[in-house]
């Protein structure tokens, strides 16, 4: 089941944001009215009883509208058409908020948090059961004063079961590169498969032409993932035997490419798999010959070129750059007042940056703000924490005399993104020079990766304002204009601010 998690929760997002745009699901909801729902795998297959496999990971989340106050729920599990060949328990986590009477499973639980995980229950084959069993478990929830979705899950004993092949693929592709992996597949399971599918999903550098026959393309709509192709085999797949694609089906190295995935996934073709893997896309069939899988002989790829689920995973380095450039400022202020600076960076491109493999998960990119002499931060951006002149984190976020900003997930490759932090001038220094500089995030983008690394510093000046006593007040003069305004017997000073970019 394998990836099954992970396109779960991509399906949850998704689901979610187009709740949010629509204000409804499909059916007959208003558009005023707020929507709430369980998303489940699709399928799940269950190893027979006293085989050496593991139980495969199962999972459920609450789909609800953003921000929703903390609310009670009671969920029910209907596992009636799986008795006789599936036992069912309580997680033993879920023990004190789930208990089982008969067919049914009842958990009580409170959530404050958006589309949490949902209590599931613990499934395993009986002895006995007859291969290829199947029913479909059932799940419904109530809250006060709202309607919940339910969804259902068809649970299969044994039967096919399919695991991706390893693909040989260049890790290091030019931009414009065109390659032609020849998936392949192995049946682990006790039953044929009739039909196969097999679901393509590419980053937002990488592209796939729509050159075969037999698959259908869709564009998602990102901004990570941003291709998919869904393609359909006829069998018999037998149990134990590997299957090949008899030629490459095509993915092309894009001008965005950076650091990028292909994630290439294997199931069993059925009208609730079909349902899961277009999730309401628009596809479009391929103009090339159809692609056909093969079996290969009597032996079984090495086992590290097996992966453990259905889905297989790359990650490919494109031989590209990007250009991140960090923004400073320049202010002018008299001593006492309170002002402020716009600094932050953008991504020149034309690659974009995110982080999607191995590393430091917090942050893609990273920008030091030192503060200028004669200042003092009174506010700053959440993502910034403050920095002694030790070299230690403080606890106490303003005032300090340094500030790491982490980007956290992905940089598109015309983005911008802005920090502004409120200054008191403390002292009146002239030209008084602070520093804003890049520092890398993970360990897929570092400033020596950058293609300018003259633009990965900029300055933060802080100019005393001119000051001239007069009768009734004070008269300021920055950048050579002034603009005067006689409010109340007093002067009110306009400063001008010139940014550097």
């Amino acid at each position: 089941m394998a990836g099954a998690a992970g396109r779960l929760l991509r399906g949850a997002a998704a689901f979610a944001a187009s709740l949010a745009l629509l204000g409804g699901s499909a059916g007959v909801v208003r558009a005023e009215e707020p929507v709430y729902a369980i998303q489940t795998e699709a399928a799940l297959r269950l190893p027979p009883a006293g085989s050496r496999d593991q139980p495969p990971s199962y999972h459920a989340y609450l789909l609800k509208p953003k921000g929703d106050a903390p609310r009670d729920y009671v969920f029910t599990w209907d596992f009636s058409e799986l008795a006789g060949f599936v036992d069912v328990g309580v997680k033993p986590h879920s023990g004190d908020r789930c208990t089982i009477d008969g067919t049914r499973m009842t958990c009580r639980h409170r959530y404050v948090n958006d589309n949490p995980l949902v209590p599931t229950p613990l499934l395993r084959a009986v002895r006995g059961a007859r291969d290829g069993s199947s029913g479909h478990l059932r799940v419904t929830a109530e809250s006060e004063g709202v309607t919940v979705r339910g969804a259902s899950t068809l649970v299969r004993v044994g039967g096919a079961e399919l695991f991706a092949v390893r693909v040989p693929l260049d890790h290091r592709p030019f931009v414009g590169e065109v390659q032609r992996p020849r998936y392949s597949f192995v049946n682990k399971g006790t039953l044929p498969a009739g039909r196969v599918l097999l679901a393509l999903t590419v980053t937002r550098g990488m592209d796939l032409p729509r050159t075969a026959g037999n698959c259908e393309y869709a564009d998602l709509p990102g901004p990570v993932e941003t291709g998919f192709a869904l393609c359909s085999f006829e069998g018999p797949f037998e149990p134990g035997a590997a299957y090949r694609a008899d030629r490459g089906i095509e993915v092309r190295t894009g001008e965005r490419a950076f650091v990028d995935t292909l994630e290439y996934e294997f199931v069993v073709d059925s009208p609730a798999e079909r349902e899961r893997l277009r999730a309401g896309l628009v596809l479009t069939r391929g103009n090339g010959p159809s692609v056909i899988m093969r079996k290969e002989g009597s032996g079984l790829p090495p086992a590290d070129d097996v992966g453990k689920y259905d889905t297989g995973f790359d990650e490919l380095w494109a031989r590209t750059t990007t250009d991140l450039q960090v923004l400073g400022d320049t202010a002018f202020a008299a001593r006492g007042e309170r002002f402020t600076v716009d600094l932050g960076f953008r991504n020149n491109g034309p690659a974009w940056i995110t982080q999607l493999g191995p590393g430091d998960p917090t942050s893609v990119a990273a920008v030091w703000f030192t503060v200028p002499p004669g200042t003092k931060v009174t506010s700053k951006p959440d993502r910034c924490r403050a920095w002694g002149a030790d070299g230690k984190l403080l606890h106490n976020g303003l005032g300090a005399p340094a500030y790491e900003c982490r980007f956290v997930g992905r940089v598109l490759e015309d983005e911008r993104h802005g920090l502004r932090f409120g200054l008191l001038l403390e002292k009146e220094v002239e030209n008084a020079r602070g520093r804003i500089e890049l520092h890398g995030g993970t360990n897929q983008f570092w400033p020596d990766d950058d293609a300018d690394p003259d633009n990965n510093t900029a300055s933060v000046v802080v100019n005393p304002a001119e000051v001239a006593e007069g009768p009734r007040g004070v008269l300021a003069f920055a950048l050579g204009a002034t603009l005067i305004a006689l409010a109340g017997g007093a002067f009110v000073v306009v400063r001008r601010r010139r940014r550097a970019s």
